[in-house]
């Protein structure tokens, strides 16, 4: 048997969809190699492969390692740079996400994010607070943070869909095309604190991020992660690449609690809390990419929603269940705190 080559890793087979013949959709995209963006190793065997199912920007076959120093699981090689118009369509789901859904799955999710606005304001304190959200698409959470938060908050969002930023923009909000990285608020207009949203997984140096977004925030002011974590019980299901989490090739860098604890910490913060999250989208997009390589039709994949109350109401069970037991699922939120200086 031949040694597989480094164009071609060992690891487990991809399962192939039916989109793989449709020639229309783009062969393959242009890739950057990469290593682990926690602890800089290459010593990575192959975990998973898998497609765009999604979005099928191309017909490429994508492949995730799982780093051996720090189990960090990240995709290599990813799409270039000059590929984020392609893999990140008009159409795609955090751009227009306010147009979307099922009246009744947004009230609920309404009722969930107004508890959530209402704890975030317990952690930040009393008094008037800066408050950045990155990667905040049409502006839904803002406008969470809006009606159910403190009125003396001074809420603002970057994006880099200028689409998105319009849409956020025409409810009244804050936000403008940017990248965090273009930020430089004067040290008085430094925020209290800085949320990242299902944002930190699709960026390229997950560590600079934190390094900026240190550089944003008061001391002590709050740092909230919620991300992806390679610990569900759908993602040992589905980890042969079809796992709702990796987002092929959205999702560039997977975290578990003790990598994204260890990027926080070189980059100035301290842990304030690490807790699981109700998973749901994760499990329905796993079953929706087994029904697809599958080949089930267009009506039945259309079940696989990720607002199908039905299949919401279930997972949520399920996942709530669980954490009632102390596991972890597929998703997770950090909140860090950025030390103060010592006297």
């Amino acid at each position: 048997m031949p040694k597989p080559t480094p164009e071609a890793p060992a690891g487990p087979a991809a399962q192939r969809p039916p989109f793989l013949g449709d020639e229309t959709i783009r062969a393959e995209l242009l890739k950057t190699p990469v290593r682990c963006c926690v602890c800089g190793s290459d010593d990575a065997p192959v975990v998973a492969r898998g497609y765009d199912y999604e979005y099928r920007s191309s017909r490429d076959e994508w492949v995730y390692k799982r780093c051996s120093e720090c189990a960090l699981v990240f995709l290599d090689p990813r799409p270039a740079t000059e590929e984020l118009g392609a893999i990140y369509p008009p159409t795609y789901y955090s751009y227009d996400e306010g147009k979307r859904g099922n009246p009744l799955v947004g009230f609920f999710r309404g009722r969930l994010e107004s508890m959530k606005a209402k704890a975030f304001a317990r952690a930040a304190g009393e008094g008037p607070k800066r408050v950045l959200d990155v990667g905040c698409g049409d502006g839904r959470f803002l406008s969470v943070l809006r009606e159910h938060g403190p009125s003396d908050w001074i809420l603002s969002g970057v994006d880099i869909d200028a689409g998105a930023v319009g849409r956020a923009q025409a409810k009244g909000l804050d936000v403008r095309t940017a990248r965090l990285e273009e930020l430089e608020p004067a040290a008085e207009e430094r925020y209290d604190m800085v949320v990242l949203f299902q944002t930190i997984e699709h960026v390229s140096e997950p560590g600079a991020m934190c390094t900026k977004v240190a550089a944003l925030l008061q001391p002590g002011g709050l740092f909230v992660i919620e991300t992806p974590d390679v610990a569900g019980l759908d993602e040992k299901w589905f980890r042969n690449g079809l796992w709702g989490g990796y987002h092929i090739p959205r999702h560039w860098n997977l975290f578990n609690p003790s990598n994204l604890r260890r990027l926080l910490t070189e980059s100035g913060f301290e842990i304030v809390e690490t807790r699981p999250l109700i998973s749901t989208s994760f499990w329905i997009n796993s079953l929706y990419n087994r029904a697809l390589v599958r080949g089930a039709s267009e009506r039945w994949l259309g079940f696989f929603n990720y607002q199908n109350p039905l299949l919401l109401g279930a997972f949520i069970g399920l996942d709530k269940l669980r954490m009632l037991f102390g596991a972890r699922t597929s998703n997770m939120r950090v909140v860090a705190r950025k030390r103060r200086a010592t006297p």
